[in-house]
């Protein structure tokens, strides 16, 4: 069995409706939903890092044991919770953006913060397991942190531009080459074309050099890009099926945690790997945005 491991602080989402009433409160976070997804599909799921000592800190954690992730590794700090807000849109006004937000769209308060203590090592009994890590964020301590470990696949989920936008052209490029799997999606891949000085989503695959590059696209589907018999390939693939959205805030990352689950099984990636991973990561992707809420259900 692989070991899927995330590192950061953990998040706690409060959803709330158009008219600004809070419906749900449930755990968050792109790297955090990707580990509960993995858990939930039967795989060995470790969560390393940081947590307020209050009751959105009990939710969040209680969420991530709900699902079988292993949370010893994550210490509890004298501080708030990391809370996302996310605002679902009034579907009779024909508003399909749902917005995520690090301010209350109560009171205003900054409603993020992040840890300065995260540990930076794996428990013992995992030093020899086949590791997958997970990061959506791209901070100093979480290169500290891949960079401790041994006989890992690092798996980077870049979803917003406010993770990396501030770093130097440099940083990124010692950071992401580390990756051997990396989804992105369409509202960051111009700035990280700009960033990283490429202009196309090839020569960014020819210069971070991953086993598997994944651009989604949302309801036009995703591009995949990899290397078959040292020959850059590239494969579209589009859904057949599509549904109406009720929240579409964990779509991406069901459609992260079952491709990186396929890529981890896999032995080779080619286009029949690509068609499979698509028809399996569009379907758990489906599932999530037809629910409030950003993570698989049981």
């Amino acid at each position: 069995m692989k070991v899927f491991i995330s590192h950061g602080d953990i998040i706690l989402d409060k959803i709330y409706n158009y008219s600004l009433e809070l419906i749900a409160k449930d755990g968050g976070g792109c790297n955090w939903n990707d580990l509960y997804n993995l858990s939930l599909m039967g795989e060995k799921c470790y969560a390393v890092g940081s947590i307020g000592n209050d009751d959105e800190g009990k939710l969040a954690i209680a969420s991530l044991n709900k699902a079988g992730v292993n949370t010893d590794s994550v210490i509890i700090e004298e501080k708030n919770t990391n809370i996302m807000n996310v605002i679902i849109p009034n579907k009779d006004l024909e508003d399909d953006s749902i917005i995520h937000s690090w301010y209350s769209p109560i009171t205003m308060d900054f409603t993020m913060h992040f840890s300065k203590n995260l540990p930076v090592t794996l428990p013992k009994e995992l030093e020899k397991e086949e590791k997958y890590i997970i990061l959506d964020k791209f901070l100093p301590v979480n290169l500290e942190f891949i960079n401790n470990i041994q006989n890992k696949k690092v798996c980077l989920d870049i979803g917003h531009i406010r993770f990396f936008e501030h770093f130097t052209r440099q940083y990124l490029l010692n950071f992401f080459k580390k990756a051997d799997f990396i989804q992105l999606n369409e509202n960051v891949i111009s700035l990280l074309f700009e960033r990283l000085h490429v202009k196309s989503l090839v020569e960014l695959f020819e210069v971070l050099e991953p086993d598997l590059m994944v651009l989604t696209k949302g309801k036009r589907g995703a591009e995949y890009v990899f290397r078959e018999n040292g020959e850059i390939k590239v494969s579209f693939e589009a859904p057949k099926i599509i549904v109406d959205i009720v929240d579409s805030s964990g779509a991406g990352d069901a459609f992260f945690s079952t491709t990186l689950r396929e890529y981890a099984y896999t032995d080779k990636i080619d286009l029949e790997f690509t068609k499979k991973a698509f028809e399996l990561a569009n379907k758990s992707s489906r599932e999530v945005i037809q629910q409030v809420g950003s993570r698989i259900k049981k």
